[in-house]
């Protein structure tokens, strides 16, 4: 038994990476779009996410938008094969016995286990993370992932690797917390009403799970690009300027001081659309990646040793 479950959770921790890996590089654009949209706020500038793309496609033609791919692909590899291997490990821990000895998990258990196992994954891919954003931005010299891993290292330290970290974990563990609840409990309603094939179930609870996620934890987002990126509020100097780092909590007083909601908000069109797709694409992947393990693993051990 121990040793089936230690597989599944490889398993699955390969099916997460490998769903993970394929989807970030198809919605690097809106990334990209969400970051400098984040990054005008702080210029006191507002833009719909279409002038963005065509500001951007305009400074660095359609490349322009698949700036820091590499990070974004290794960071989403990383952590969605870690999150989903840390998913399948608490989930048992935190289920509820039923009488006919099967495991159920509820709503906040839910929360819980996917919150817990994406603290942990954003921690670990913390370095990357910050990698990824001023890639996005072109604030970092280095055109690979270890290059500017070590200029951002040498310029700042080891600490520089993790700028950002409380608002990177209270985006990203909230955002999976809320995210897993909802879409557990909705991909559970849509199996029990309708007769809908399992990848459409999945597909429309993912989506609307992401959204309602997104959505719910957007300021800290717009405080972990401003912070990673070193951004200098207006009224401290020049707008967009390299400064010593500001707390997450003194950037989230500014924008929201400076921009109110709106400033809280930036960036959330882009973001709602790649997170509605990005995550709903993966859970996809990964739930056909695991049955067709599953079923794979059943038909192996039908077969009788020789």
């Amino acid at each position: 038994m121990a040793q089936r479950t230690e597989k599944s959770r490889l398993v699955s921790a390969m099916s997460g990476s490998l769903s993970g890996a394929c989807v970030s590089a198809i919605v690097q654009p809106l990334d990209v779009v969400r970051t400098r949209m984040q990054v005008d706020v702080n210029r006191g500038v507002h833009v719909s996410a279409w002038g963005t793309l065509r500001t951007i496609t305009q400074e660095s033609h359609w490349t322009g938008l698949w700036r820091g791919t590499q990070p974004t692909v290794i960071r989403l590899g990383l952590g969605a094969g870690l999150h989903f291997f840390l998913l399948e490990t608490i989930k048992p821990l935190v289920s509820q016995r039923q009488p006919d000895g099967s495991l159920k998990l509820g709503a906040l258990q839910a929360a819980f286990a996917g919150g817990c196992s994406r603290a942990i994954a954003a921690v670990v891919s913390c370095p990357i993370t910050v990698v990824k954003t001023r890639m996005e931005f072109g604030s970092v010299q280095g055109s690979s992932t270890l290059g500017a891993l070590r200029a951002i290292t040498r310029a700042e330290g080891v600490r520089g690797l993790f700028g950002g970290l409380g608002p990177t974990v209270l985006s990203n563990a909230p955002f999976a917390g809320l995210y897993y609840m909802f879409y557990t409990r909705l991909q559970s309603r849509l199996n029990e009403r309708t007769a809908w094939r399992p990848m459409a179930v999945n597909l429309l609870s993912g989506t609307v799970a992401a959204v309602s996620a997104t959505l719910l934890t957007q300021p800290f987002d717009v405080v972990r690009t401003q912070v990673q990126l070193r951004l200098v509020p207006r009224a401290a100097g020049a707008a967009g300027a390299a400064a010593p780092h500001l707390s997450a909590l003194g950037m989230l007083r500014h924008i929201s001081a400076s921009q109110g909601a709106r400033g809280l908000l930036a960036g959330a069109v882009p973001r709602v659309a790649k997170r509605a797709l990005q995550t709903a694409l993966i859970w996809v992947f990964y739930e056909e990646l695991m049955g067709r393990a599953a079923v794979a693993a059943r038909a192996a051990a039908a077969v009788p040793p020789k």
